[in-house]
């Protein structure tokens, strides 16, 4: 019965080994008073519970009042009522801790309700441990780390102690890591990944020393001088993102992920102390000092733009400068570039942040359908049959692709890959490394769209309101979506992402709210592909089945673009509006309008949405600002 006492008084003491008992001088009551029973210079212990460690001694300021409000107590009484409180005092400071629990069995067995009801309401502060400070720091860390954000600032106003926890680097990593570029499972949001912003702020663009004060008009060169063009791009070529990853930024491809950084441009060692650029055409990068930042800052700043898109705020600008309708358009946050091509056979490059024009790039005869560029090089396709590469840094037309018999509609690269869908109803792949060009055919009508997925296959959709796989490999078409729940009008746009879904969901009969939830430990990523039509409808397919897994309803009229990322999905369509969708649930979010025209493309990054239209304008919907 005695060990057990001892046992329970001592539950919960942190072991701390020391060397002296000088604790005992932080409880006396009054030196002239009680001095006796708390200076007694007792046998060094080893262990000391939560309430004597000395290391925490200081941090209960709540023991100090009670301790003065005590002397005063006893200071009203009588000498001999004082010498006997002093004398109980030291026989219960000198007893053995199992003895301490008979005296205070003793004690209550003679107290009325009075008296318990005392006691009991007095030692409900006394038995309360600040477990944050008691543990280990690497305990309460991990401890802190189930909390949401909201809970951890709470928990930083408890103390300077909890606040240091709270605010601790490894607490908030975990939170960003739940939450940004995914949907936790537990809240059901997740955050914006910003690292093309980022990636900006902390390197001395090139692009930005290649603008200049006013627009450079340019035509194509001669073929004589795009003759060395193609040993241009195989030695300036920078790997783009697969179409699985989402954070695009252009309507009909995919946009470039974090792996998609600026190449330092290769150079050439000629002494000791001189290099020179292997490629004096292209601007040398040079790379600050990286800067850290703590997670906590990192998670504030996006919290405050996903509030924005939850909240439906942004604020918009617009751009002009085409004469005709945007019929495409990319943008960049961290090149800081916006590109668009439009029915005037003009290709326009725009500063993104100011709408400056840096460069009116000609040399199309006909309307520009499609374009894609990286940091080095831009691709455009036009309805005079042709592909066009240019420099846009200089707005120099480096060379023609000639081979469709009809009007290029769509394009993308990946690499040194380029694919091209017309409207002769062929897909070409020009394989910049071997000089190769395949022609893939299959489509009866328009190739709407084509996407690079993976490297190794290629998605297109066309007017004959199918959806096709092809193997690049073998050069074949290895799947066609299921024709029974296809569009029943033409399709006109394709965007690869993933969805998450539940474990073994290859059915299509799967419930909807069962893939509502990302970041869940039970779920996986199911590859899809979202396509638009000028049925109305937005629907949603999986790549493994080929079967339809949702249809949105929303838009009034056709759809004519899309653009996708891990969080949710921007459409433009022939009714005047952009809508955002949530990607899991499938419901619409907001609604943006504003153009006086159909909005023929839209382009989705991480703090914004840039949309073009038949009105001649670019409209930027900027959800940080």
């Amino acid at each position: 019965m005695q060990e057990n006492q001892e046992f329970t008084a001592d539950l919960d003491f942190a072991r701390l080994q020391v060397k002296d008992s000088s604790y005992n001088k932080q409880l006396e009551l009054d030196p002239s008073l009680i001095k006796n029973a708390y200076n007694k210079q007792e046998r060094p212990r080893n262990y000391y519970c939560y309430r004597h460690r000395p290391d925490l001694v200081k941090e209960r300021m709540a023991d100090e009042l009670a301790n003065e409000e005590l002397q005063k107590q006893i200071s009203k009484l009588s000498l001999s009522e004082q010498d006997s409180i002093a004398h109980i005092f030291k026989t219960f400071s000198e007893a053995p801790p199992q003895n301490r629990c008979v005296i205070l069995q003793g004690i209550l067995t003679q107290c009325c309700l009075t008296q318990l009801s005392f006691v009991s309401n007095y030692i409900k502060d006394l038995i309360r441990i600040d477990f944050i400070v008691a543990l280990p720091s690497e305990i309460s860390v991990k401890i802190l780390s189930y909390l949401d954000a909201i809970s951890l600032c709470q928990a930083a106003q408890v103390s300077k102690t909890w606040k240091r926890m709270a605010d601790d680097d490894v607490v908030w990593h975990k939170l960003c890591e739940q939450h940004i570029d995914k949907k936790c499972y537990k809240c059901g949001w997740g955050l914006p990944l910003l690292d093309q912003k980022q990636k900006r702020n902390g390197k001395r663009s090139a692009l930005n020393e290649t603008s200049i004060d006013s627009p450079v008009v340019t035509t194509c060169i001669s073929a004589a001088d795009a003759h060395n063009s193609m040993k241009y791009l195989q030695h300036h070529t920078s790997p783009v993102s697969s179409p699985s990853n989402t954070n695009p930024s252009t309507p009909n491809t995919p946009s470039y992920d974090s792996q998609d950084e600026i190449r330092e441009v290769k150079r050439v060692r000629i002494s000791e102390d001189k290099t020179i650029p292997l490629y004096p055409d292209i601007p040398f990068i040079t790379l600050e000092p990286h800067k850290t930042r703590p997670w906590k800052e990192v998670y504030s700043e996006r919290l405050v733009v996903e509030r924005n898109w939850r909240k439906g705020r942004y604020t918009v600008r617009s751009i002009k400068g085409h004469t005709d309708g945007i019929l495409c358009l990319q943008f960049n946050e961290e090149y800081n570039r916006l590109i668009t091509g439009s029915l005037d056979k003009t290709v326009r490059v725009w500063n993104l942040d100011t709408g400056e024009l840096i460069h009116v790039l000609k040399g199309h005869t006909r309307c520009v359908q499609a374009l894609q560029f990286d940091n080095v090089k831009l691709i455009t396709g036009s309805m005079d049959h042709t592909l066009k590469l240019w420099n846009y840094h200089t707005g120099q037309c480096l060379n023609t692709l000639e081979g469709h018999t009809d009007g290029v509609v769509s394009l993308h690269f990946d690499n040194r890959i380029v694919a091209s869908g017309s409207a002769d109803h062929t897909i070409k792949v020009w394989n910049f490394s071997t000089s190769k060009c395949t022609t893939l055919r299959g489509h009866t009508a328009w190739v709407n769209c084509v996407v690079i997925y993976q490297k190794s296959q290629l998605l297109s959709c066309s007017d004959d309101q199918t959806i096709r796989i092809w193997d690049l490999i073998t050069k074949t078409c290895t799947k066609v979506f299921d024709s029974q729940e296809t569009h029943v009008a033409s399709i006109q746009c394709i965007q690869p992402t993933v969805l998450c879904s539940v474990f073994n969901s290859s059915s299509a009969n799967t419930s909807h709210k069962e893939r509502s939830k990302c970041n869940d430990p039970d779920k996986i990523d199911e590859p899809i592909v979202i396509s638009g039509s000028l049925d109305n409808t937005i629907k949603m397919w999986s790549l493994e089945t080929g079967k339809c897994i949702n249809t949105l309803f929303g838009h009034v009229e056709g759809v004519w673009s899309l653009a996708a990322d891990k969080l949710r999905v921007a459409s433009g369509a022939h009714d005047k509006s952009v809508k955002i969708w949530d990607k899991d649930s499938g419901k619409c979010m907001h609604t943006l309008v504003g153009h006086g025209g159909a909005v023929n493309c839209v382009a989705l990054g991480d703090t914004m949405i840039v949309s073009g239209s038949e009105d001649c304008e670019i409209r930027i919907w900027d959800f940080k600002h």
